[in-house]
């Protein structure tokens, strides 16, 4: 049999070996650029205001949280621009004459106060606003230059009705039959999405006082400031404290059936992913349910290290009596709607241990806050929560910037868009405002030890000296 051996491969004299060998060389040299990894588009790092080398961060989030950390800087970071909500209609040059016709300055308020399982929340929220315009009619109301007669203010109350879409009506009402200058609410996540798309059209400044969607703020639609820690930033926290000073690692998730509760635990859960620790178990139950034995058991075989439940007090409380009743002793963590003095009374002995994030720390002792918090009691008979206190916050910055705006809504969003990078002292403590105009100021924690709860405020954990030098 004849074997024939092709040239390329055959034993040549020294010149054709080199032109095989740069042959071979050509031909390599543009699939080894094709098969490598794309390289950064930008080597430098980018500069903040202060001149630091580390790049402003969406949401003020960890390191962990980077995006794509570990293999390249991100070619893009969303929100962290000056422009991020900027507008640029015709608004500010439109004098609406509807709005200096009645005779108050009227402000709408959307929130949910009946026939909605959290109307709690929303009670405490109208208490909380109701409060900031009483008192700044007390204290004269509506004069800019140029007016004889100051006009009051009044709140045009609007039930957001646990309904899809509902909120839309409420808006339109609120604009053609009550000619309001501007709305705070709401605390529903969807409610607020909806309230948010019908203002791009109606061009009117929302305050968010409630919603803990962080969604809400990255649609850069230019309407919209929010104050309440949302979940992203109560997911960072519970996650630093969880994984990286408590050690733990195998986590179950134990959550209602609700948008709430969805949206938080996928904050959270993202967060745990990128520590390396995802949660092992996600098990739900629905608002008003009783009995959790099918879940605890589930939780219980998984041999877990804690338990994360996202929901309301109520049943919370009667899921650490269920737990601690069947033997199991883990630690549980959870969002700021467990930080209420009713799980305490609910769950009794139970409840030692819990650990939460909070909207708000009532433990402190400076003026501002305790004369908010007398006031509060006196009017209304009960101690204020978080809703109350960061509505009473939210209703005056609105009010100070209708005051400094005019009758315009350009011109009063123009105002609190000014809030960028700022920071804001009110009743309910700092607020730290981003490029989107959400409060990213550190998020409160708190421990239930000997019947009672314990507060604090985690540092802010600075970049990594790894992070610094790759400028992310």
């Amino acid at each position: 049999m004849i074997h024939f051996v092709p040239r390329i491969f055959a034993s040549p004299g020294p010149e054709p070996a080199r032109n095989i060998l740069l042959f071979r060389i050509a031909w390599l040299v543009p699939f080894i650029l094709l098969a490598s990894p794309a390289w950064p588009q930008d080597s430098e790092p980018q500069k903040t205001q202060s001149g630091s080398s580390v790049a402003p961060r969406y949401a003020d989030m960890p390191d962990e949280a980077v995006p794509y950390r570990n293999f390249t800087k991100p070619y893009k970071g969303w929100y962290t621009e000056a422009n991020t909500l900027e507008y640029n209609g015709a608004a500010r040059e439109r004098r609406s004459m509807d709005l200096y016709g009645p005779p108050t300055v009227n402000i709408g308020f959307l929130g949910p106060i009946e026939n909605n399982p959290e109307s709690t929340y929303g009670l405490a929220m109208l208490h909380g606003a109701q409060m900031a315009v009483d008192e700044a009619n007390v204290a004269g109301g509506y004069l800019p230059g140029g007016m004889s007669a100051p006009k009051l203010y009044a709140l045009k109350v609007h039930n957001d009705a646990a309904l899809w879409g509902a909120s839309s009506s409420e808006l339109v009402k609120m604009d053609f039959d009550e000619h309001v200058v501007a709305m705070l609410g709401s605390i529903d996540g969807a409610s607020t999405h909806i309230a948010l798309r019908v203002t791009l059209k109606l061009e009117i400044p929302i305050v968010d006082t409630g919603t803990t969607d962080p969604t809400v703020t990255e649609t850069r639609i230019p309407w919209l400031l929010h104050n309440f820690p949302d979940d992203r930033q109560q997911g960072y926290a519970l996650a630093e404290y969880i994984f990286k000073q408590l050690k733990l690692k195998r986590i179950g998730v134990l959550r209602t059936q609700s948008r709430y509760a969805r949206v938080g635990v996928e904050k959270f859960d993202d967060e745990a992913r990128r520590l390396g620790h995802p949660p092992l178990q996600e098990l739900k139950f629905e608002r008003g349910d009783q009995n959790f034995s099918d879940q605890l058991r589930m939780l219980k075989n998984a041999r877990l290290d804690g338990v994360v439940i996202w929901g309301e007090s109520t049943e919370a409380a009667r899921i650490l009596k269920q737990m601690r009743a069947m033997g199991i002793g883990l630690p549980v963590f959870g969002p700021s709607r467990l930080a209420y003095p009713q799980i305490l009374s609910d769950a009794g002995a139970a409840a030692e241990g819990l650990v939460t994030t909070c909207g708000l720390d009532p433990s402190r002792t400076d003026p501002k806050w305790q004369g908010f918090r007398e006031r509060y009691r006196q009017r209304f008979n009960e101690e204020p929560d978080a809703y109350a206190a960061r509505s009473y916050d939210g209703m005056t910055m609105l009010l100070a910037a209708i005051a400094q705006g005019e009758l315009n809504r350009a011109r009063v969003m123009d105002t609190l868009r000014g809030y960028q990078l700022k920071d804001v002292e009110g009743v309910a403590g700092r607020a730290h405002f981003d490029r989107t105009l959400n409060n990213i100021a550190p998020v409160t924690m708190a421990r239930v030890s000997q019947g009672k709860f314990v507060y604090w405020t985690p540092p802010r954990q600075p970049a990594s000296a790894t992070e610094k030098a790759r400028g992310n």
